[in-house]
Parts: C-alpha cells; sequence; structure tokens
C-alpha cells in the first residue's frame, strides 16, 4: 500500500472511531481491555468499568470465627450467632488526558491490510497504561506535578503496616519483615500476593537468588519470575527510586493483585487533528479513572530500601 492510500485510509478509520469524540459502549470495552493488556501493573489489577463518575463497590465478609461446637437439640445463643461485616469502597473517577502522535511513516511501516484501526487502538492502549500505571500508583494530591495531583496512588494509600528499613539493602530479611507485617488470615495462599518493586530491585533480587547456584537461581538468571518466602517478585517500571538522605532508596509493596481496583469510566474520548507540515497525526484521548486497595489491612510497604 502507498504512503498516500495509507494517510487516506487514517483519516476514515480515526473518523469512524469517534462519535461526536465519545466512543460507543462496544468501542470503550475494547479499549479498556487493550490498556488492561497492556504489560503494566494494569494487567495483574482488577479493572472495573465506571458507568458513572463516582461509584460504591459494596464489601462483605466475615472477619472472625463462625463455627461452634455443636450440641443435639440445642441452638446457638445469640453471642454465638455471626453477621458477616460489611464496609463500602467509593471510587470518584479523576479526568486525565493523553496526547499521542503518530506519523505517516510510522503508519506505512507499521499498518497492514485491514489492520489499521487495530493498530492505533493498540499505540493508543499501550501509551495510556504506561501512564495510568503512573497515576494509580505515584499519585499523590500534595505533589506538585499536575498530573500525579489528580488523586492519591497506592503507593500513598498503603498506611497500615509500613516496614521502614532506613537505607538498608535489599536482603530475605526485608522481605520476611514484610511478609510478617501482614495479617496471617490475608496470606492464605501466599504465592497469589505480589511484592512489587522497582525494577532495579528485581534484578538484585534475581541476583542474589542466582548466587544459590540451584535450579532455581538458574531459572531467575533465564529471567523467570524469582519469589520471597513463597510471594512472587515482580519488578513494575513506574516504582522508581526516590533520594532518602543523599541515597536512592525504593518502595516494595505486598498486596494480592486483585486488592488493587482501577475504576475506568467507560466515557472514554476520541479526538483527531492532523498536523500537514509535520505529516502526523495527533489524537487526543480523554478518560476518567480512579483507584484504591479494595482492603488496605490486606498490604504492607516497605520503605527506604537502598537501591
Amino acid at each position: 500500500m502507498r504512503n498516500q492510500e495509507v494517510i487516506n485510509k487514517a483519516e476514515v478509520t480515526l473518523a469512524t472511531l469517534k462519535t461526536g469524540g465519545l466512543m460507543n459502549p462496544t468501542q470503550s470495552s475494547t479499549f479498556i481491555r487493550m490498556v488492561q493488556n497492556a504489560p503494566t501493573l494494569l494487567q495483574d489489577a482488577r479493572v472495573i468499568p465506571m458507568d458513572s463518575d463516582a461509584q460504591k463497590i459494596e464489601k462483605i465478609g466475615f472477619g472472625q470465627r463462625i463455627l461452634r461446637p455443636g450440641q443435639e437439640g440445642v441452638g446457638l445463643t445469640n453471642e454465638q450467632k455471626s453477621a458477616p461485616t460489611t464496609s463500602t469502597v467509593e471510587l470518584n473517577a479523576k479526568e486525565v488526558i493523553a496526547e499521542v502522535n503518530i506519523t505517516y511513516d510510522t503508519l506505512e511501516n507499521n499498518i497492514e491490510g485491514d489492520n489499521l484501526q487495530n493498530t492505533i487502538m493498540q499505540m493508543l492502549a499501550e501509551r495510556a497504561a504506561v501512564d495510568i500505571e503512573e497515576l494509580i500508583l505515584n499519585g499523590d494530591t500534595k505533589s506538585s506535578d499536575a498530573y500525579l495531583a489528580q488523586l492519591d496512588g497506592i503507593r500513598k494509600q498503603a498506611t497500615s503496616h509500613i516496614v521502614d528499613v532506613a537505607g538498608e539493602p535489599l536482603t530475605r530479611q526485608v522481605f520476611k519483615e514484610g511478609y510478617k507485617a501482614v495479617p496471617p488470615k490475608y496470606l492464605r495462599v501466599p504465592q497469589e500476593f505480589r511484592f512489587y518493586t522497582s525494577p532495579g530491585q528485581e534484578v538484585e533480587w534475581k541476583d542474589k537468588v542466582a548466587d544459590r547456584q540451584t535450579g532455581l537461581g538458574d531459572a531467575a538468571v533465564q529471567g523467570g519470575l524469582s519469589s520471597a518466602f513463597g510471594v512472587p517478585v515482580k519488578g513494575i517500571a513506574n516504582m522508581q527510586p526516590y533520594d532518602e538522605d543523599g541515597t536512592d532508596v525504593s518502595d516494595i509493596l505486598l498486596t494480592h493483585p486483585k486488592n488493587i481496583i482501577l475504576g475506568f469510566s467507560r466515557n472514554i474520548r476520541i479526538e483527531v487533528d492532523k498536523d500537514i507540515r509535520r505529516r502526523k497525526f495527533i489524537i487526543v484521548l480523554t478518560a476518567k479513572l480512579d483507584s484504591k486497595f479494595e482492603e488496605e489491612d490486606a498490604v504492607a510497604k516497605i520503605i527506604k530500601v537502598k537501591e
């Protein structure tokens, strides 16, 4: 397909992606799935499409023993009877915006056959996923960065179980302290939890595991997902280190992936412009989202781990 044919087709495709700027329900659901499938924290999290800017998620469960000794012909007293505990997680979506530039050459070199629409959607989703991960992870309403100041991300939300290692390097002891900080009632299946670290910390841990000269060590060097006390250790690109008294340190989060809720509004807009002088399409995406822990008590945060 010649360059001009690709450009003409792109104009038609981009026009069909938007209906007055607002995606139709099928398009928005497809886009949300594409964002979730990108290799970011969103791939692990529990993504909930929101029908409005504010949405409540009801929680129900039993936080204590419900079984009692049975006696034939004798019922349980009122004190022995159990009732579930209920609570609510509230999501309040904040608007985010992304601008993606696709040059004519990029389109010509990457489009094959009739896959133009999927390719453009995939490009948008992959870039948006990285930015959304940054916000839900590092958001801080007190930040000087206007984008990150829109909401408090999960790093800031984790407050109940803090383990401060005061600049100590990553060791098995660091992971052990984080593991023990989470109430045992949540860690029934440790292998389903994750230690989320910076990419540098993940490499450091793999290197330490590799020193054991075992099959597990070989697997770690080859890129396998290493673990600590049965919990997989996974590096997240946006879990970046920070300076603490002249030393680069970072955090580690321990939680179940599905404990991280990402509410994603279905009201996603795509608006398109064309810059003929720079030979590119300008695609502006707007969406609304929020993120919360379903059970913040089930999270441990290890802070100030030396990089």
